[in-house]
């Protein structure tokens, strides 16, 4: 049991790590750029010091060769003037400015291997910088897009329902139209109808209407001859 809460743990925390890290990669990105910029540029202090120290050690070397040159010659000329003495001293001082020189070469030497190193690092640093920064750009761009595809897919589901509900309402809007103008066309063919009704019946009473092809008051004038003739027919 204690093993599974463990390997669950880890899990959260992994998945932790990484929701921490997809929400803040370009900006741990950036960071880190930083810090490698920062580094780049250490580099290039320490670079320009070896190159200082080395031009340093190379004067040095070239004063030490100088003196040693001068001293040689007049180690000489005291030699010809039977002065061993003064040679014997220049010789000593000749002898500690080689030795000082071929420790101010040795360091030149060691310097160089320094510089050239600390030049290769500093060039491929800056490449890579160079390149990481390219990166970064696209990086950059491409989170853009990914955002606004995003929130576009968002606003397309949003407006795509807000159409659907839009189309809902125009069509019932159309269908409550479309109903108020088969009411109002009833209206005004009733009107229509009544006021046809109206004038025919004002017509009729005016003695204006159409008259009937039988008139019942001539059917029973006719009825009352009849029932004459009968009772005349029968007195006879």
């Amino acid at each position: 049991m204690l093993k599974t809460l463990t390997t669950l743990l880890r899990g959260a925390v992994a998945e932790a790590e990484e929701a921490v890290f997809d929400a803040n990669a370009i900006r741990l990105l950036e960071q880190q750029l930083r810090d490698a910029a920062g580094s780049l540029e250490h580099c290039k202090r320490e670079l320009a010091c070896a190159m200082a120290h080395q031009a340093s050690e190379e004067r040095a070397v070239a004063a030490l060769s100088a003196r040693i040159g001068e001293l040689n010659h007049s180690a000489r000329q005291a030699l010809l003037a039977n002065r061993e003495d003064l040679a014997s001293e220049a010789a000593t001082i000749v002898a500690a400015n080689e030795d000082e020189r071929i420790e101010r070469q040795a360091a030149v030497a060691r310097f160089d291997t320094d510089i050239r190193r600390l030049k290769q690092i500093a060039d491929d640093g800056r490449k890579r910088l160079m390149d990481l920064r390219r990166g970064l750009e696209m990086a950059r761009a491409q989170d853009a897009l990914r955002r606004a595809g995003a929130n576009g897919r968002r606003a397309l589901a949003s407006g795509t329902g807000a159409l659907r509900e839009a189309e809902g309402t125009l069509a019932k809007i159309r269908e409550l139209q479309t109903r108020d103008e088969d009411v109002s066309a009833a209206l005004d063919e009733l009107d229509r109808q009544g006021s046809a009704r109206d004038l025919s019946e004002r017509l009729n009473d005016a003695g204006f209407g159409p008259k009937p092809r039988t008139n019942p008051a001539d059917v029973l004038a006719r009825m009352k001859a009849d029932a004459a003739a009968a009772r005349d027919n029968q007195g006879l």
